[in-house]
């Protein structure tokens, strides 16, 4: 659940002419109402949310909107308990609430609470620690050696991490691939062969009866990360 993105949208809704998308009518009422002491959803306010990863992590620069935003766009806060474990976990996943749990405790001022929890939240969606631990079908072995890895990179790297979903031709990270395959031992330098077994029960590919011939079959050039990241993503493409 992208919070930005949500913000774009209901932006969107400002100036018809030139949206791309359709904002969800409920989206844009949801935030309209919350925004509703403070002129509404205009211009000046929308831009201020597009920043909102950016508010300091202390004080919400709109008074009481994320405990609003939240409470009726995800049910997720509670007046009398705070939030509600289950619906946080349920819209943003596990590892992002074990995250961000600490922000969460009740406070004094629940509007404060609503706005420390979520404001975690939002700024570590795209953390690529927690992007790792969300990876699903592969084994804490597999997230623990790609989180050492990630660290042998400089930082304004680690943001490419997201960018592995879309499969692309050239790595995100050069390397990458090859720094957890081989703390994995997944791969025999010797014999040159994938341990297909173990690639499976480690990091979820290929899947069980997919076709991975054509795979195998890739023509290999000198630079080991290359093609070892091509025949990795090969595995993970290919069909049953």
């Amino acid at each position: 659940m992208d919070f930005t993105l949500i913000i774009l949208l209901a932006v969107a809704a400002l100036s018809p002419a030139t949206a791309v998308v359709e904002p969800k009518a409920e989206e844009s009422r949801i935030i309209a109402e919350c925004l509703k002491s403070y002129g509404g959803l205009n211009e000046e306010n929308a831009k201020r949310l597009v920043r909102y990863k950016e508010w300091s992590e202390k004080s919400e620069e709109i008074p009481c909107f994320t405990k609003c935003y939240i409470k009726h766009m995800f049910d997720m806060f509670d007046e009398s308990v705070g939030f509600k474990s289950e619906q946080v976990i349920s819209q943003f996943g596990q590892p992002l609430y074990n995250a961000c749990q600490h922000r969460m405790v009740p406070l004094a001022d629940n509007c404060e609470q609503a706005y420390h929890g979520f404001h975690c939240i939002v700024s570590l969606e795209d953390d690529p620690f927690v992007l790792i631990e969300s990876i699903q079908n592969i084994s804490s072995e597999a997230k623990r050696a790609m989180k050492d890895c990630l660290h042998r990179f400089d930082q304004y790297e680690w943001e490419r991490i997201k960018d592995y979903t879309k499969n692309p031709v050239r790595e995100p990270i050069p390397c990458f691939t090859k720094c957890f395959v081989d703390r994995l031992q997944v791969y025999d330098a010797k014999t040159r062969r994938w341990d297909i077994p173990a690639l499976r029960t480690k990091l979820g590919v290929p899947a069980a009866g997919a076709d991975i011939q054509h795979c195998l079959e890739r023509r290999r050039n000198r630079n080991s990360c290359v093609w070892m990241y091509q025949e990795f993503t090969c595995f993970g493409l290919a069909h049953v």
